[in-house]
């Protein structure tokens, strides 16, 4: 079932006012099981009433009050009755038989949701099936937070559950320690977080880390896979990574942790994109996202791409990532900096995984997707509107409001939530 579908089935909708919000704003979190197989279930309300149900992190909902309250009422286990009653005492007008049938409506999507797959989480804004129909997002879906001292990350993973952020990417780093990575791992899982982890396989392969990771609770790892030959992989990501790479993919799903290989587009890795999506599809691997680093300067060095040519290499991966059956995510572009080199850049990875993700650094300050890297706020002290209300976010939130698709470009997934030709979209 595609998102498309489950968005277009699971909000039911009441032409009548909503009287009152019934359901508090914040994040639940389920574990139902059908036939042996647990799933996990986390329900977002907004303060509009809106929200998001997302199952096993693969299939996510954007939902209307109506079936935010249907959603709760039916995962903690409530009789119709109840949910029926509680319906008719929000909506004005609305009869029990009408009711009855939002209800049963979502019985049928969530029956369906209980084996969802192990896909990682389509959190990203390039996705079309988010349109304009819905109202914007109360809060972001994930966050990337770069790996740090437990005692300074903790209370961060604690605010995010609080704020009713569902999903964290751990960014590991050069030579991360691993005892903390795992540590915070542990803690995203104990909170009932989606949790992941981002990094080269040189560092994700460094003695048990990777079943450590399984055993903390990673629901997926993130590992740069660049090219399909070792030689131009290496060029970028350093000497062997190509191979800790492979065994890291490898080893990743067979702990049953969804791996995801993150390419980066500049001139050596986009030459051969289609072998490097075809080894990726041989080698079982089911989900890939992609960032460009790109410039507007014409004698730059060669490897960053300019903005016609971001609409160029995105068609060749988009086509390629269809014929190879690969499932595909888009993050932001990110602006080269001539004061570090290309390899650096390639290895620092994306700002942030999608538009509907913030940057969180260490010391709490919030990044937007897009843009430069100001602060909007700091998570650990600000309230949420506070940040949300932000110069910063405000930028943001102009950038991506509206779909950019024009008639220039072939309908492009990657032009979505903001045109990769226009250099105030990407993350300075």
């Amino acid at each position: 079932m595609s998102l498309r579908q489950l968005i277009n089935r699971l909000t039911p909708s009441p032409k009548s006012p909503l009287v009152r919000v019934e359901i508090a704003p914040g994040l639940y979190h389920y574990m139902r099981e059908a036939g042996g197989t647990f799933t996990r279930f986390h329900l977002r309300a907004d303060s509009t009433g809106n929200g998001l149900l997302l199952a096993n992190a693969s299939a996510a909902a954007r939902l209307r009050p109506s079936g935010v309250i249907i959603a709760k009422g039916l995962l903690e286990g409530e009789d119709d009755s109840a949910v029926i009653e509680r319906l008719t005492g929000c909506f004005r007008g609305v009869t029990r038989q009408q009711a009855a049938a939002d209800v049963e409506r979502v019985r049928k999507i969530i029956a369906s949701l209980d084996s969802p797959g192990d896909n990682y989480p389509i959190f990203n804004l390039v996705d079309p099936s988010f349109s304009p129909e819905f109202a914007p997002l109360d809060r972001p879906l994930s966050a990337d937070v770069p790996l740090a001292d437990p005692e300074r990350l903790v209370p961060i993973l604690d605010r995010l559950w609080q704020l009713g952020i569902p999903h964290v990417t751990l960014v590991a780093g050069r030579e991360p320690d691993v005892a903390a990575l795992v540590r915070l791992v542990e803690r995203a899982e104990d909170l009932g977080l989606i949790a992941g982890v981002r990094g080269r396989g040189t560092d994700l392969m460094q003695g048990s880390l990777i079943d450590d990771l399984a055993t903390a609770g990673a629901d997926h790892v993130d590992i740069l896979y660049l090219a399909a030959e070792a030689r131009v992989h290496d060029a970028l990501a350093g000497r062997d990574d190509h191979d800790n790479a492979v065994r890291a993919m490898a080893r990743v799903a067979e702990k049953e942790v969804c791996p995801v290989a993150e390419t980066t587009l500049v001139a050596s890795t986009l030459e051969m994109i289609e072998e490097t999506l075809d080894a990726l599809a041989a080698a079982g691997i089911t989900n890939a996202s992609f960032f460009a680093v790109a410039t507007t300067e014409e004698q730059s060095p060669a490897g960053p791409l300019r903005p016609e040519e971001l609409i160029q290499a995105a068609g060749l991966v988009e086509e390629s990532a269809e014929e190879a059956d690969l499932r595909l995510l888009w993050y932001p572009p990110v602006r080269f900096d001539p004061a570090k080199t290309l390899a650096e850049q390639v290895c620092r990875g994306p700002r942030t995984s999608g538009d509907s993700a913030i940057r969180v650094q260490p010391d709490g300050s919030v990044i937007p997707a897009r843009g430069p890297a100001k602060s909007a706020g700091n998570l650990l002290s600000d309230a949420w509107e506070t940040i949300h209300e932000s110069d910063a976010m405000r930028a943001y939130r102009r950038r991506v409001e509206t779909d950019t698709h024009c008639d220039e470009c072939p309908g492009l997934a990657i032009c979505a939530a903001d045109c990769p030709r226009n250099p105030a979209g990407w993350a300075g």
